[in-house]
């Protein structure tokens, strides 16, 4: 008997143990920062998309009241939004055969943002154009709608 008490005590310690040591899982929160819709920012980090226009975007930190326990990092910091390409660039982009450009979800996106996205897009997404965005340097998720001429984006890590 006193063999399984130890057990039992000792297996609760570690759980206790690693539940104290792991962090919050990056989440969304009420404090995603204010809506944005100034265009430079986004035309620097996304320089192959070209000029770009009637943008609407949040840009935050991910980690939301953790008390301490994580500090956030560059890849908790999140690029979400939609913003109008210059006219004909949404399907040029998706006109290259390589990219294997196909119907895809939008996702899921801060409520405050899906009001902005056109009700009857079509919209195309492309793993291999999603590669060519982000060069490797961070995660991103890039959808057209070339019918719209708008991208819908949702980026992790942008330098």
């Amino acid at each position: 008997m006193r063999n399984v008490s130890r057990r039992a005590v000792l297996v609760l310690g570690a759980g206790a143990v690693a539940s104290a040591c792991t962090g919050p899982e990056p989440r969304d929160g009420a404090e995603e920062g204010p809506l944005r819709t100034e265009t430079e920012p986004l035309e620097k980090a996304f320089a192959l998309l070209g000029p770009l226009s009637d943008a609407h975007w949040l840009g935050y930190d991910r980690v939301k009241n953790n008390d301490g326990r994580s500090v956030p990092g560059p890849s908790d910091i999140r690029l979400v939004g939609f913003a109008r390409l210059a006219d004909g660039k949404a399907a040029e982009l998706t006109a290259v055969t390589e990219r294997a450009f196909g119907p895809g979800p939008l996702g899921e996106l801060p409520e405050r943002l899906v009001t902005f996205a056109p009700e009857d897009a079509q919209w195309q997404h492309s793993e291999v154009f999603d590669s060519e965005m982000t060069g490797g340097a961070y995660s991103g998720r890039f959808l057209l709608s070339p019918a719209e001429g708008m991208v819908c984006f949702d980026a992790l890590n942008v330098p």
